[in-house]
């Protein structure tokens, strides 16, 4: 999975290479102007400072996104120099070659770099270079909160990859000018983040007569980055340890969409055990993989995983994946954390039918199990310090004479039966089951689960946030929440409402999965899945029903179908610092 072909560092511009994006806060130019803003980096010539007015004016007023300019080194007008100054700059010239030569040396550093089988430069002449100004509005920064600003950032980075892709710019520089601000890395990261996120596609199922194939080709094949404002070593190696770090995190959300966007034809539980299977081979990662199929989850008892896929066909028969990755640690043997993710890799509602319209995108009732699943592949990459185990049902909640029916009675692993009020409940159902296992073997882990869970959610979010509910785990909640905001990826808590429980009470069997009394589903499918773990039990559920799917038009960076949100969420949470 190669997210660029080559990805360079240094303290330098790349000359060969013939465009270059420039970033300014609008507070760099309270006392400089445009033009001296960017000759700081690039030469222009005097000629461009009419022009360069002009975008400095449209910046300021107009809260323009981006402008371009291209500098044409062949004009006669720019190329007749003051000539009393030539001998000045020819000395200038010759006394820095060799300081800059040796510094390019020393600087530059490969972070990612796969063979570059073009190794000209781009299409434009020599003495032509295209540069792209990104301004990003700090006016009203806050100081003590830069969670907006680096929003902007990746928006930014988004932009740079439309305008990129646009005009079929397959190689810049990227020149970063933000960090004098962090004193880091941090806005050239979520630059890249943000450019790096949208460069995702899905292309596995298109062929040469594909309505967008010219669309499709695009990719970009060399990205240098300039860090002029890094003169110390532990700047530069903490930069690059990052980008590293970034460029795993950018993989796993790729692979999360690539799991989801992949249609249900495909026998997708068996796609994706075998797609994780080859990620770990490929990228020689310490983690170990365990599949319990069919048969196994009979002698387990897990009665309410193989009820909902009772009428699934032989290929999309239930099983479960689980991943141990046991943190750099290497003497823990249990883990801290246990992620759960819903697995439905179809959903058509069971025998309560779903209608035509809402089944169109029931592919990406999985995304909870992509998610778990994609991170911690990451985070085992990137070596981790933390010992997290994942655990995801894979189940077709398919119809046919063998489906489950409203009133059918469950029993769980943990014993408790359950009676079957809607059959289209049942990612709760699988989690319920997979909760009652995690409890009992591992008492002291903390639980997360991410799940497309209800309806409700995507109606109540509007897709602009998920949900949030947990049980013993208010500063996990509290600090989920907060590295939600700082990566837009917001969460908004609900109550657990215990007092509420007898509203899934059922005449037949120990408890239902709806209720009929109650329209608060969220809430009633929370706590339901609440009463199959242990009364101490750390577990935190959060519903991405809305957030998971097409969001690009509040995500800029998102792709159009399967989002990948979550999964930097749990980068962020679970970052050493």
């Amino acid at each position: 999975m190669n997210i660029v072909s080559n990805l360079t560092l240094s303290n330098t511009r790349n000359n060969t290479i013939k465009c270059t994006v420039i970033l300014v806060l609008l507070t760099q130019l309270k006392n400089e102007s445009l033009f001296n803003f960017i000759k700081n980096y690039i030469d222009i010539p005097k000629t461009y400072i009419p022009l360069l007015q002009n975008i400095e004016d449209n910046i300021k007023t107009n809260n323009l996104s981006m402008a371009s300019l291209t500098i044409d080194y062949n004009n006669s007008i720019i190329n007749n120099k003051n000539k009393q100054s030539k001998k000045t700059r020819k000395s200038k010239s010759t006394r820095k070659s060799k300081s800059t030569r040796k510094s390019k040396s020393t600087t530059r550093k490969i972070i990612n770099c796969i063979n570059d089988t073009d190794s000209n430069t781009d299409n434009n002449t020599n003495n032509i270079h295209q540069i792209f100004i990104i301004p990003i509005n700090n006016k009203s920064y806050n100081k003590t909160n830069n969670d907006e600003l680096l929003e902007l950032s990746r928006v930014s980075g988004n932009a740079i990859y439309n305008r990129l892709k646009n005009n079929q710019i397959s190689k810049v520089n990227i020149i970063n000018t933000l960090d004098t601000i962090s004193g880091d890395s941090t806005f050239i990261e979520a630059i890249m983040e943000g450019l790096l996120l949208s460069s995702y596609r899905f292309l596995k199922y298109k062929t040469e007569d594909s309505l967008t194939k010219n669309k499709d080709k695009f990719k970009i094949q060399n990205i240098h980055l300039v860090l002029p404002l890094y003169k110390r070593e532990i700047h530069k190696d903490k930069t690059i340890k990052n980008i590293k770090h970034l460029i795993n995190e950018i993989k796993s959300v790729f692979l999360t969409r690539d799991l989801i966007n992949n249609p249900a034809n495909d026998g997708k539980a068996d796609l994706f055990i075998d797609t994780v299977k080859k990620y770990i081979k490929e990228n020689k990662i310490p983690i170990t993989l365990k599949v319990i199929d069919k048969n196994k989850l009979h002698k387990m008892g897990m009665g309410l995983i193989l009820g909902v896929g009772k009428a699934s066909s032989k290929i999309n028969e239930p099983k479960v994946l689980i991943l141990k990755y046991k943190g750099n640690i290497k003497y823990k043997t249990i883990p801290e954390y246990f992620l759960l993710g819903k697995g439905i890799t179809y959903d058509t509602g069971g025998t309560n039918l779903k209608r035509g319209s809402s089944m169109y995108e029931m592919k990406t009732d999985m995304s909870g199990a992509a998610i778990i699943i994609s991170f911690l592949l990451g985070y085992a990459m990137n070596n981790g310090s933390k010992s997290i185990y994942a655990m995801c049902p894979l189940v077709e909640n398919s119809i046919g004479s063998s489906a489950i029916k409203p009133s059918d009675v469950l029993t769980s692993y943990s014993g408790k039966t359950v009676e079957v009020s809607n059959t289209d409940a049942e990612g709760r159902l699988i989690l319920a089951d997979c909760l009652a296992y995690v409890s009992d073997k591992y008492p002291t882990a903390s639980i997360i689960d991410f799940a497309t869970l209800t309806g409700q959610q995507e109606s109540l979010s509007c897709k602009m946030f998920s949900n949030i509910l947990s049980s013993n785990s208010d500063s996990d909640v509290a600090k989920l929440i907060e590295k939600g905001k700082h990566i837009n990826e917001p969460l908004v808590e609900l109550p657990m409402m215990d007092k509420y429980l007898n509203k899934l009470e059922s005449y037949v069997a120990d408890i239902t999965n709806v209720s009929f009394s109650c329209s608060a589903d969220i809430i009633m499918s929370s706590l339901f899945m609440k009463q199959f773990i242990n009364k101490n039990t750390k577990w935190i559920h959060i519903d991405i029903a809305g957030s998971s799917y097409k969001v690009n038009e509040i995500i800029k960076y998102a792709s159009p179908e399967a989002s990948g949100v979550g999964v930097r969420l749990l980068f962020s949470f679970f970052e050493d610092k």
